[in-house]
């Protein structure tokens, strides 16, 4: 089961990352800056890194709330609702999840709980390896936002949380509300960490079949970690929606960043003035 998982995740890395390739031959060309012109042409490529500019993405993170509208704190707000809503059925599903259990169903959730753990770092570094060898800058943007999305959300909001809270996890908890030192349930890292990578691989990719995979892994790997007696219902839908607020938090300050305006003199000799540029770095 773990293999077929695997090749199904590496299959959607795969079509993201080949997803609108334009073979260069193909492509419009471009006018040419001055600069270019004399630049020799073997000028080394700039090192590139997975997480350029990881500070920036936490500072922005950690500062974010302080930005926020009316809209934001609306959203925000319904997110707590929501997970107050969960704790309170918390138990009630926490019933329909035993009745449900069984010697197949424990095992396909053994099988994919792994993504909200070391499985995702491979589907990251699968995004890389296929951005560098096809050339894809949308698949390396991925890698760079998937990973830094992980360490944020799954690496320190979700830890710092856990400690905080110290709500007790289920197969140790005698009742929903028990909190005791060494409480580790809420919330639940495998759900943060893998709504984390969906979030950014849906926000790179238009496709609703992408978003779709992305999205209903990440369900599968909450539903897994209550399967596995580990997390309530509102672990999972914390880790849901941190994850997931994290991920597009990322993306989008990444790709302001990203997005470069550049004026070049026209060399067409029918026609006069400058052109603009806007290129994905």
């Amino acid at each position: 089961m773990k293999k077929v998982l695997l090749l199904t995740a590496l299959l959607l890395t795969t079509a993201c990352a080949t997803t609108r390739a334009v073979p260069a031959s193909l492509q419009p060309a471009r006018p040419v800056a001055p600069a270019e012109l004399s630049a020799p042409a073997d000028r080394p490529a700039p090192a590139l890194s997975l997480f350029p500019d990881l500070k920036g993405d936490a500072v922005h993170i950690a500062t974010a709330p302080f930005h926020w509208e009316r809209s934001d704190w609306a959203k925000f707000g319904l997110g707590l609702a929501a997970i107050g809503g969960a704790v309170l059925l918390d138990q009630e599903l926490r019933n329909v999840v035993d009745r449900n259990s069984g010697g197949s169903v424990l095992r396909v959730a053994k099988a994919v709980a792994p993504f909200g753990a070391e499985y995702s770092f491979g589907v990251l570094g699968a995004f890389f390896l296929s951005g560098e060898v096809l050339k894809n800058q949308k698949a390396l943007s991925v890698a760079e936002d998937g990973l830094a999305s992980s360490l944020i959300a799954a690496g320190v909001i979700s830890p710092i949380l856990k400690v905080t809270i110290s709500r007790q996890r289920p197969n140790l908890a005698e009742s929903t509300f028990d909190r005791d030192h060494g409480g580790r349930s809420f919330p639940s890292g495998h759900a943060t960490q893998a709504f984390a990578v969906a979030s950014v691989i849906a926000a790179h990719y238009d496709s609703p079949w992408v978003k779709v995979a992305a999205y209903g892994l990440a369900g599968l790997v909450g539903l897994a970690r209550m399967e596995q007696g580990v997390h309530y219902a509102s672990d999972v839908l914390a880790g849901a929606l941190i994850g997931t607020a994290v991920g597009n938090a990322v993306v989008r300050f990444n790709e302001s960043k990203r997005l470069n305006i550049s004026f070049a003199p026209s060399m067409n000799p029918r026609s006069r003035g400058a052109a603009v540029m806007l290129s994905l770095r």
